[in-house]
């Protein structure tokens, strides 16, 4: 599977149309993993008693909640954060290599590297179930493909 996101990099943050949720929507969506319905959701719902919008809903749309070492991670798992908040309030979606993208708050969506705040305030990993075992295939540069998929078979 080939992730498709270079798209959405660059836009402008309008929340409840341009922002955290929308940019997974966009994603999961672009990718034909599943489509996550619109969502209605005020600016600052995460300060509202009672209202936790990823955590009460991510089962609903084929979501899990991920147990494993940070080695297991892989492409298109979900990072929620809790920033300066008690509920997850924002979501990163793995891209490889230690790389996430997200949609923060005033700033353009962005690919960058998962550590500092945001690996600092993760609560969850979320893996959409049709992707439990998705494996991304190594590449093996400069081989040809006969000796790549040899190679790969004999590593497995």
């Amino acid at each position: 599977m080939n992730l498709k996101y270079e798209h959405l990099i660059g836009l402008p943050f309008t929340h409840g149309t341009r922002d955290c949720y929308e940019i997974c929507r966009d994603f999961f969506r672009d990718n034909g993993i599943v489509d996550l319905p619109p969502h209605a959701r005020p600016d600052g719902w995460w300060e509202q008693d009672g209202m936790n919008l990823y955590m009460d809903f991510y089962a609903d749309y084929g979501f899990e909640l991920f147990h494993g070492p940070t080695a297991d991670l892989q492409p298109a798992d979900v990072f929620m954060c809790a920033i300066k908040s008690r509920v997850a309030n924002h979501a990163a979606i793995h891209v490889g290599d230690g790389r996430i993208l997200h949609h923060f708050y005033g700033r353009l969506s962005e690919v960058c590297e998962y550590k500092g705040l945001w690996r600092n305030t993760t609560v969850a990993v979320l893996r959409h179930k049709s992707l439990k075992d998705y494996r991304p295939e190594p590449v093996l540069f400069g081989l040809p493909p006969y000796l790549g998929a040899a190679a790969n078979a004999g590593a497995a």
